[in-house]
């Protein structure tokens, strides 16, 4: 597959490493020298500077053999430009992403209007996600693969006390359950069934969604379906206005220090309460009995005073709290806040791109893993030499995990030592980032002995 990407900024780097990481002839472009620099060439990755997106430009890169452009600069008119010249051009696909709509019919409307056969959006992707997880019945929050089927999720070694001292094999409730990675103290532990828990451990748990149900509700009650929900949304923003569109028929408040956007506000939205405020003190959940809320989203533009707002919430027992993060300077402490949900619009939008791109396969959203670890879903190859293996004949790479396997037949699998690959099984690795190396090297299809040669279609 030969995929081009216009933008080598976070979400441009994100998908390039994903995508990478299979079969694909992939060309990554950026006006910034500095950033490409940051990005290895190989056989399959190819990085060019360029200072202007044109018809000579496509015309030289044969735009019309390529299956996906991908526009994810920092400039919406670049991206549209691009996207609008490139599919007129005979790309098969493009996929274009618009940081500032009103609406998504105003979406909708260039996607038709344009012929861009797909418009991504961050701030709206993100409030997708928050609905999402507003409507379902319980409070937490997962990273979830194989269609929904298997998810990953956090628990602290704190919420069960049984667990301390413990080795993973010997814990009952863990037998149906991987535990695929330990955080303990700053650094993550790919653990083995000989690992021994201890008291301030954090378990990032990876498993069949109906047995991570069935774990996690020992520990979360579900929520009372109530005809209305209370929620709290701080942030004056585009993406707290969508949010508002989209859940009118919610009980909601609108917090914000801006009087002039609350007032804004209270015009284009006289069904939701709008309250100006300088949110500082625990006071602040105490006013208009913000600490009673069902659902408590902090949306700001200030991650510090969204991640502040969000440890307060859950002092006062919020049944779900939402923050948005902008950056990656504070993964090292967000998992361990026991959060309904951490999002980040960029890595929303990344993982979207992706899946259009890997045919429903993602990575890992919604999990930070103290910003050392992640999990991507692959598929192996027709003529894979996986295939009719047991787990325990492979020779693993240090730092790596096959968490879940999805069948062709979509059934899904945690695998233990005896289970064995099958054709057209894709796999859910779980992978520390400072072994990505070593996963990209066993990939490769010129590297010789590695457990992952010929693996990825």
């Amino acid at each position: 597959m030969k995929i081009l990407i216009l933008g080598a900024g976070k979400v441009g780097q994100k998908i390039l490493k994903s995508m990478s990481l299979s079969d694909n002839s992939i060309v990554i472009m950026d006006r910034d020298a500095s950033i490409l620099s940051e990005i290895d060439e190989s056989k399959k990755v190819k990085v060019l500077q360029n200072k202007s997106i044109d018809k000579a430009l496509f015309n030289e890169l044969k735009i019309q053999t390529y299956d996906y452009v991908v526009s994810v600069t920092d400039s919406d008119k670049t991206n549209i430009l691009s996207s609008t010249l490139a599919k007129k051009m005979g790309a098969k696909f493009t996929i274009c992403r618009i940081n500032q709509a009103e609406s998504m019919e105003q979406i909708q409307y260039l996607r038709d209007y344009l012929g861009i056969d797909r418009i991504v959006n961050p701030d709206f992707e993100t409030v997708a996600s928050i609905e999402e997880i507003i409507k379902s019945d319980i409070s937490y929050q997962s990273d979830k693969f194989g269609k929904g089927k298997i998810e990953v999720v956090g628990h602290s070694v704190k919420l069960d006390p049984d667990f301390e001292n413990k080795k993973i094999k010997d814990i009952g409730s863990l037998y149906t359950i991987l535990v695929v990675g330990v955080l303990r103290g700053l650094d993550i532990i790919i653990p083995d069934g000989e690992f021994v828990l201890r008291e301030n451990d954090y378990l990032y748990l990876m498993g069949l969604s109906k047995d991570i149900m069935s774990f996690k509700m020992k520990h979360f009650k579900i929520i009372e379906e109530k005809a209305k929900k209370k929620i709290v949304v701080v942030g004056t923003n585009e993406m707290s206005a969508q949010l508002v569109q989209s859940m009118k028929e919610e009980e909601l408040t609108i917090v914000g220090r801006d009087n002039d956007k609350c007032n804004k506000f209270r015009k284009n939205f006289p069904d939701a309460f709008v309250l100006n405020s300088k949110l500082t003190g625990s006071e602040f959940f105490k006013f208009n009995e913000i600490d009673k809320s069902d659902v408590f989203l902090a949306l700001t533009d200030n991650e510090e005073l969204n991640i502040v707002l969000a440890m307060m919430a859950k002092k006062f027992n919020i049944e779900k709290v939402m923050v948005k993060i902008l950056s990656s300077e504070y993964v090292n402490i967000l998992d361990d806040l026991n959060l309904t949900a951490i999002l980040n619009p960029l890595d929303i939008a990344s993982n979207i791109i992706i899946r259009i791109l890997n045919g429903d396969r993602g990575i890992s959203t919604y999990m930070t893993f103290n910003g050392q670890a992640e999990v991507m879903e692959l598929k192996l190859k027709e003529d894979s030499s996986l295939i009719d293996k047991r787990i325990k004949e492979i020779q693993m790479p240090k730092g790596i995990l096959i968490g879940g396997i999805v069948r062709r037949d979509q059934s899904v699998v945690i695998p233990r030592g005896n289970t064995v690959f099958e054709k057209e099984d894709t796999l859910i690795i779980f992978y520390k980032k400072e072994n990505s190396r070593e996963l990209r090297r066993f990939i490769k299809e010129e590297s010789e002995g590695g457990f992952l040669r010929n693996l990825i279609k």
